[in-house]
């Protein structure tokens, strides 16, 4: 299998430089830990720690999270990363030769859908206080979190500029998710999996719904501000039957584990 593109960067443990929250993310450590591959997992700070992250990013490549930091390389976006863990882990492949293109096409919708959901997230945490103050560093003490909440605001909408998130977010719902859920119901059929086993097509159409309702705590702890933006009622109640698959597909597939870990 050919190497993802990467640039050399000092450094020779394997690192994952990612945001919690983010479904990216969780798509990247799903693919990892399914290939049973080793990582150290580091928290990326929006705003304040772009320098750093434009500084690993290869050239050419916006930067942004995940980014994993292999051998010396660098390994920008969830699908690079995802292949990169197929190359170095063991257990059943997530991307069979013979299904790459649709698998591609589920990868491609998946985008689509989350950008919308991170434009919808933001709009949302920017009218959440305890979103707010929940998404700020783990390492503040408690009696400044509340006071420099606002701050997390300033985060928000670098996020939003940098990823020129839809203006009407209402039309994008409406006109590139439900029309892709839809699809994704139809695909599916009531069958598992969307090829004849699981594979990475299913954990990034999975990824969809973070934003219809996140998943159980027990994967991915979030803060109730946090889960309350992270959710949309009308979808949820449109499409139980996809969060059904999801949760399933979890409870199957994804051990719940700690968040960092550490190569050997």
């Amino acid at each position: 299998m050919a190497q993802a593109p990467g640039r050399t960067v000092p450094g020779g443990m394997r690192t994952l430089h990612g945001l919690s929250y983010s479904p990216w993310t969780e798509k990247t450590r799903w693919a990892l830990d399914h290939h049973r591959v080793a990582y150290r997992y580091r928290e990326h700070l929006p705003l304040i720690g772009e320098p750093l992250l434009r500084w690993r990013t290869p050239r050419g490549v916006r930067p942004a999270v995940p980014l994993l930091i292999d051998e010396g390389e660098a390994f920008p976006g969830s699908f690079v990363i995802a292949r990169r863990a197929e190359e170095l882990g063991q257990g059943e492949p997530l991307f069979p030769a013979t299904d790459l293109p649709v698998i591609q096409r589920w990868e491609d919708d998946s985008e689509q859908v989350l950008s919308v959901a991170r434009a919808k997230v933001v709009a949302a945490l920017l009218e959440s206080r305890q979103a707010q103050v929940e998404s700020l560093p783990a390492f503040l003490p408690a009696g400044l979190r509340s006071v420099l909440a606002p701050s997390a605001r300033l985060g928000a909408r670098f996020v939003a500029r940098k990823h020129q998130t839809p203006v009407d977010i209402a039309a994008a719902v409406h006109e590139k998710v439900i029309p892709t859920l839809e699809r994704l119901r139809e695909a599916l059929g009531g069958r598992d999996y969307l090829l004849s086993r699981f594979s990475y097509a299913d954990i990034t159409a999975a990824l969809m719904l973070q934003f219809v309702r996140a998943v159980d705590d027990g994967y991915l702890p979030l803060g109730p501000g946090t889960r309350a933006v992270w959710s949309d009622a009308a979808l949820a109640s449109r499409f139980p039957d996809l969060l059904e698959w999801r949760d399933g597909l979890y409870a199957k597939h994804r051990r719940p584990e700690p968040l960092a870990r550490t190569a050997p």
